[in-house]
């Protein structure tokens, strides 16, 4: 009797160091991903300064860091900034969008193929560190993920979930698009989802839709990025023809 009852203590001072160090392990990814994410705001003609959405710095080009966000976070005739930080706006431009949109007679939207829901811009802020993109070719349902955005344009939040599935639908808009559970709210679209394993970038959360329970969160896998384009100078703040 003694017996079993030291191995189920054993037990469960294991569960509480490896709950523990678990914990830790995901602190520390928070803090590696959290100084990469950034608000993006349209600045109007007006002067008004319009929260949109969330933003996260994944690379260089030249000088210019590349944000990455979702591409219906882009809209017309505005200018775009970006913080990093809460309190430095620094002037951001869309770099890439959905070849469809970029050159629409060149390159159009081919029947059946899904939507690139997916924009890259570029921004002066390049003293910000960038998160890498990954892969999301070998991403298996129940892999463990993290991601930190700005829902309802509040704060910075982290959040961690998992990956659901794929949304095997032929035809339709967001076919093969990751499925999540996942904290999701307005402004948190453009958030990069990023693999807790990898620590690198899979996917860009893009919406949600709830008929029952928890609501099944969308995200357009990273792979996506080889349909993006260079905008056209003279739409370089334009959402569309």
């Amino acid at each position: 009797m003694m017996r079993r009852g030291v191995i189920l203590i054993g037990l469960v001072v294991l569960f509480l160091v490896v709950g523990a160090s678990a914990s830790t392990e995901l602190t520390t990814l928070f803090q590696h991903i959290s100084p990469s994410v950034g608000a993006l705001y349209a600045h109007s003609s007006g002067g008004d300064l319009n929260y949109l959405c969330s933003a996260t710095a994944i690379g260089r080009e030249g000088k210019m860091t590349v944000v990455l966000t979702a591409w219906h976070c882009v809209k017309k005739d505005v200018a775009y900034m970006v913080s990093f930080d809460g309190r430095r706006l620094t002037p951001a431009h869309v770099w890439k969008g959905p070849h469809y949109e970029m050159a629409p007679k060149e390159s159009p939207r081919e029947f059946n193929e899904p939507e690139t829901d997916m924009a890259l811009f570029l921004t002066e802020a390049n003293d910000v560190p960038v998160i890498s993109t990954g892969t999301d070719a070998d991403v298996k349902v129940g892999d463990r993920i993290a991601t930190v955005g700005f829902p309802l344009g509040v704060a910075k939040i982290s959040y961690e979930g998992i990956v659901a599935g794929r949304y095997n639908r032929p035809g339709a808009d967001q076919h093969n698009y990751l499925l999540l559970q996942i904290f999701g709210a307005p402004g948190s679209s453009g958030s990069a989802i990023i693999d807790q394993r990898t620590k690198k970038i899979i996917g860009v959360l893009v919406g949600a839709r709830q008929q029952a329970g928890l609501p099944v969160i969308f995200a357009t896998p990273i792979s996506y990025q080889a349909w993006l384009l260079p905008v056209k100078k003279s739409r370089k703040n334009v959402a569309s023809p």
